[in-house]
């Protein structure tokens, strides 16, 4: 069972990065591009 929450924990944190990174990169990208996701995804 502790490897069972050992493997489920690293997922998860694995999980967290990969969402906050996901999310530096769309605000970075709309930074340089002059573009805003919140609009673009109330329009669309």
């Amino acid at each position: 069972m502790t490897l069972f929450a050992k493997i489920f924990t690293t997922k998860t944190l694995l999980q967290i990065v990969f969402v906050l990174a996901a999310t530096v990169m769309m605000k970075a990208m709309s930074t340089h591009y002059d573009f805003n996701w919140v609009i673009a995804l109330a329009q669309g």
